[in-house]
């Protein structure tokens, strides 16, 4: 099954353009956030301790997307390793938001729905999927796994929704314990972080907020 090589050749420049752009829409989140902190800062002259810590802490995680954005040929010539000389192959199984990635009978990863990618393999067997971890705090969140569309399974629960079995309204699916659980990955760095980014989410709707009142 050498056929990995030619695929991965094939779709660097599509692999490559999704990671990228993953990178870089958080990258602009950052620094959108570290604008309106500064802005605030410069009118108002307030807290300016606390605003110069969330600056710097903004500024430093700027930077480390910046360099795990540029590390795209690294990290895509380590999927190439794993399937060479054989492609790995893996099962597939699908539930509301993600498809759950199992190899030897062990679930490796959680890719998440938004944004991924199915690209036909030259074996025509075959189908790469393409997409990033759906834990939020993956190291590395690209994920890319050879699969057979036709062994693809669905998660019972899901399986259920789809043919109209499901009590619960769709739109509270994605706070189901299950789902919160899963994106959760570490629960002490998903406390941390959730509770980091609501104190800044709270900081700049204030901000915000403050600086209409300025300007208007």
């Amino acid at each position: 099954m050498a056929f990995a090589k030619q695929d991965f050749d094939y779709y660097e420049r599509t692999v490559g353009n999704m990671y990228r752009s993953f990178y870089t829409k958080r990258i602009f989140m950052a620094a959108a956030a570290l604008v309106i902190i500064g802005g605030y800062s410069w009118f108002s002259g307030e807290n300016l301790l606390l605003n110069g810590l969330l600056a710097a802490i903004l500024a430093g995680l700027i930077v480390y997307l910046l360099l795990q954005r540029q590390k795209f040929p690294e990290i895509y010539q380590q999927w190439l390793k794993q399937n060479l000389p054989q492609a790995a192959i893996a099962t597939v199984q699908e539930d509301e938001y993600s498809y759950n990635i199992f190899r030897n009978g062990e679930k490796v990863a959680r890719i998440n729905k938004k944004g991924v990618r199915n690209l036909p393999s030259a074996n025509k067997q075959y189908t790469l999927m393409a997409g990033f971890d759906k834990n939020f705090f993956s190291a590395q969140p690209l994920q890319l796994a050879y699969y057979d569309m036709l062994e693809l399974t669905y998660e019972e629960k899901f399986r259920l929704s789809r043919g109209g079995y499901s009590r619960m309204p769709r739109f509270l699916r994605r706070f189901t314990w299950s789902n919160l659980k899963a994106s959760a990955g570490n629960v002490l760095s998903f406390v941390l972080g959730n509770l980091f980014f609501l104190f800044i989410l709270f900081r700049l709707i204030r901000y915000v907020i403050a600086l209409l009142r300025m300007m208007f």
